[in-house]
């Protein structure tokens, strides 16, 4: 099928004009947008190939925008073929499913900034200006501990995401960084392997009470491309479920803030402090819609020394050093801080 012919499944009225956006994520994930203008109105069509986007993830997505939408905020629709289905068509070479989205009422944050906003970037003291309300968005789902699937979300962890994965993002990070530490002079091995075993006992001290933690059904991913402002750059709603599913709270906080808190999402996050000061910063702004408990609290600290010291930057970091003791050892000292400086999450919580 061609772009005109994939409309067609959707809509009675001949395009007056498409519109094709390649977002694929190398070849094992092919994404196109089809913006499509019939004259009168717009909408989108979105066609997918990849291990996580078929019906049953759609009827998921489908179904996180009508909880979003049902506590104010706003979330394009979900548009089936004209046969009430998400069908599966022949396009451009590969097996895509494809499904249709109302033409959003508002533009993401991306799109403002670059627009009318590049001299803030709406950044004040420090955090984007929608922030607080985006979080807070979040805290509200979280206190309502959605339960209609076992789907997991991308943040996901002692299970995969996508079932082509062999385990969650945080072990494979924690793992290339291994892959690489290993290869150093032998001088570091002892220091390489105190960190490892520091690193599996966090991750198994934390595995003891993960499946007890509490969970809910996120959107999960508010960063500036997917955020929804109008053209004062109000805080309005979210699109792009493609990342969304069931989720333990306090992990997804872990693990989102420090992108998605302000414009130099990932420039920022090597400076000291800077993807602590982002999780903490979190915790206070969700705790005005959700109360977090002592269980959570416990978690916290673990949840940090699973995925700060060994982060998907720390093996790129180490491959960068290349044969140079002094930031080798550098390197490997800022990971043993990380992992054994005491936090006061509680605090924050």
């Amino acid at each position: 099928m061609d772009a005109r012919e994939v409309v067609g499944l959707f809509a009675k009225e001949a395009p007056v004009d498409i519109i094709e956006k390649n977002t694929s994520h190398g070849d094992e994930d092919f994404r196109e947008t089809l913006i499509v203008d019939l004259g009168g109105k717009r909408m989108v069509i979105k066609l997918s190939s990849n291990g996580f986007t078929d019906e049953k993830h759609l009827l998921l997505w489908e179904r996180i925008a009508k909880e979003y939408r049902n506590l104010g905020y706003y979330c394009p629709q979900f548009i089936r073929a004209m046969d009430g289905s998400f069908p599966q068509v022949q396009y451009k070479g590969r097996e895509c499913i494809a499904w249709g989205e109302e033409f959003s009422l508002y533009r993401s944050a991306d799109e403002l900034i670059k627009e009318k906003f590049a001299d803030t970037h709406l950044v004040k003291d420090g955090w984007y200006s929608f922030l607080e309300d985006a979080m807070i968005m979040d805290a509200k789902v979280a206190a309502r501990h959605f339960d209609y699937t076992d789907m997991p979300s991308a943040y996901c962890m002692f299970e995969v995401f996508d079932p082509n994965d062999k385990t969650d993002e945080t072990t494979e990070d924690a793992e290339k960084w291994l892959a690489v530490a290993r290869k150093l002079p032998t001088e570091f091995a002892g220091q390489v392997q105190r960190i490892w075993n520091r690193w599996l006992d966090a991750r198994h001290e934390l595995e003891k009470i993960y499946h007890k933690l509490p969970t809910s059904v996120f959107q999960a991913d508010i960063n500036d491309t997917n955020v929804l402002l109008d053209d004062a750059g109000n805080f309005k709603g979210v699109y792009d479920f493609n990342i969304g599913g069931r989720e333990v709270y306090i992990n997804y906080i872990v693990r989102q803030a420090p992108y998605v808190s302000t414009w130099d999402g990932y420039e920022a996050l090597e400076d000291e402090g800077v993807f602590l000061k982002r999780v903490l910063h979190a915790l206070e702004v969700s705790r005005k819609a959700y109360c977090f408990s002592e269980l959570e609290k416990e978690a916290a600290p673990l949840l940090y020394k699973c995925i700060r010291p060994l982060w998907w930057a720390a093996s790129c970091e180490l491959e960068e050093a290349g044969n140079d003791t002094e930031k080798i050892r550098r390197h490997l000292d800022r990971i043993e801080y990380e992992q054994t400086r005491e936090i006061d999450f509680a605090s924050h919580m």
